[in-house]
């Protein structure tokens, strides 16, 4: 009885079915368990992200949740309640649990959903892995010809892929498909990795990597049939029929190529396309023309961020100035490693920078103004002197290198009406008019540099900023404002100076005391 292979040895053993043996034994084993373990370790590390974040708003809750007046704060908070039901939406709560949920406080709920999360009563958790099933398939055969690949060392031998019945062509094309599987797959982990991060992992994440990686192969493989023979006449290549011991090699440039358009998505249908633009007239094309003065603003001119936490926030998809203006500062906050406070921060020096632009705001920031908060105070308080509208009117209405270009580019005159008529005027000449038509007065200087403020504040990511602010004021209490000798203090009211020509002046409680 013939015992001299695994197959004839189960045969011989238990009598199982040959081609079963047979199809087992066909099968690589590394390559499934790549194909089923990436999407599974994903799915377990989406479950993991859930419980840590669900537990950090229920800390976050603990903390500033708590306001004086039961009717306000965090409860009622839009943003929190958008950060909440983001990890929130998916869960399954029993008929009980649901009538228990409704009548439970804020602090009530979040446990209610921190068990359900621990417990993964997720309302389509399987369909989700089953989303990932045409990812699995692809990334199967995708290792499987990629390991063939590298045991040839990347060349064409006519038995790569089995029998020597291969074509030099065909061959070449299963060994291009297989690299640019391997820059497709590593582009769909850094994907699906980023969604993660985001808790935006969907059924469509898997299903738009599957789309992606197999849109990848196809578009590069016909590019490289429709280009490989102009480079081999070229560059000389052989195209005689590869043998073992007269292999085929293929360029290093194909080699390279095939792997760098899978690595970034889509890049082979945008090259496809970038040809065909040449030749075809009737696609729309852009308007650079401003491409100079409209790039986008680095995270870095930010105070506190610097070249790693810009690369860190880019995981949560800021990656300029305008996305961290606009961003939650909760949903930061339970996202990334860093406080509450210094995203507050942040997104309130984006805001300003976001506004007012970047040269006016390095401008403002060496007057103290840091942030789109600190120029409100200094324009819109009840307590600012009138002076410093005009201070900051000077900054707001001053011309930058950014207007200049843009007058410039465009080959634009600003049309105005002055004492002597109708004038042409450059960006620094209309600067200077529009700051003189709110200086006639002082009153109207300040209505207009309140105005001003009033609707570069009036954005509703600034709006959802200030309403978080006040909420997170509340709960520290009125004694945060202030020290204990402080002037502002209602305790010290009787006891506050006032200097007059350099005097120093008790209050009229204070004289009253001594002369008695």
């Amino acid at each position: 009885m013939a015992t001299s292979s695994w197959s004839d040895f189960f045969y011989w053993l238990v009598g199982t079915p040959q081609p079963l043996i047979q199809f087992v034994s066909s099968i690589n084993w590394i390559a499934l368990l790549l194909a089923i373990g990436t999407p599974t370790i994903i799915l377990y590390a989406r479950h993991e992200v859930r419980l840590r974040r669900l537990r950090q708003i229920q800390d976050f809750y603990h903390y500033f949740g708590k306001p004086r007046d039961a009717s306000n704060g965090l409860a009622t908070n839009p943003s929190f309640e958008f950060v909440r039901s983001k990890y929130t939406a998916d869960l399954k709560l029993s008929d009980e649990d649901k009538k228990v949920y409704e009548t439970s406080d804020e602090s009530g709920r979040l446990k209610m959903l921190i068990g359900a999360a621990e417990k993964r009563q997720v309302i389509f958790g399987f369909r989700l892995f089953c989303s990932a099933f045409g990812f699995m398939v692809i990334s199967y055969f995708g290792f499987d010809l990629l390991g063939k690949s590298l045991a040839c060392g990347l060349t064409s031998t006519g038995q790569c892929f089995g029998p020597s019945t291969q074509t030099n062509k065909v061959e070449a094309l299963l060994i291009i498909a297989s690299l640019t599987f391997a820059g497709a797959y590593i582009a769909s982990i850094r994907t699906m990795l980023s969604r993660l991060s985001l808790f935006d992992l969907s059924s469509n994440t898997f299903l738009r990597v599957t789309g992606e990686t197999l849109a990848s192969i196809i578009v590069t493989l016909v590019l490289y049939a429709a280009l490989s023979s102009v480079l081999s006449v070229a560059t000389g290549s052989s195209a005689t029929t590869p043998t073992a011991d007269n292999p085929q090699h293929i360029s290093v440039l194909w080699l390279a190529a095939a792997t760098l358009l899978g690595l970034v998505p889509q890049s082979s249908t945008k090259f496809l396309i970038v040809k065909l633009q040449e030749k075809i007239n009737w696609i729309k094309t852009t308007d650079d023309r401003f491409v100079e003065i409209t790039r986008v603003t680095s995270p870095e001119v930010i105070d506190g961020v610097d070249y790693e936490i810009r690369f860190r926030l880019e995981d949560c998809g800021i990656f300029d100035v305008q996305n961290l203006a606009t961003y939650n500062p909760i949903l930061m906050h339970i996202e990334t490693p860093y406080s509450i406070y210094l995203c507050i921060d942040w997104i309130a020096q984006a805001q300003l920078c976001h506004i007012v632009g970047l040269e006016r705001f390095l401008i403002l920031r060496e007057l103290n103004i840091r942030t789109i908060f600190d120029l409100e105070r200094a324009i819109d308080s009840i307590y600012s002197p009138s002076q410093f509208d005009d201070m900051y009117a000077s900054v707001l209405f001053a011309p930058t290198e950014r207007l200049r270009q843009a007058v410039a580019k465009s080959d634009s005159v600003f049309i105005v009406k002055t004492e002597n008529g109708v004038e042409q005027l450059t960006a620094d000449e209309f600067c200077k008019w529009a700051r003189l038509q709110v200086s006639t007065n002082p009153d109207l200087l300040s209505i207009s540099a309140e105005h001003l403020m009033c609707w570069i504040t009036d954005d509703l990511h600034v709006r959802r900023l200030r309403r978080l602010w006040n909420d997170i004021a509340e709960s520290l209490e009125p004694g945060s404002n202030y020290f204990e000798d402080s002037k502002r203090n209602p305790k010290n009211e009787n006891w506050r100076t006032f200097r007059t020509d350099g005097q120093a002046l008790q209050s009229s409680a204070t004289t009253k005391a001594a002369a008695e």
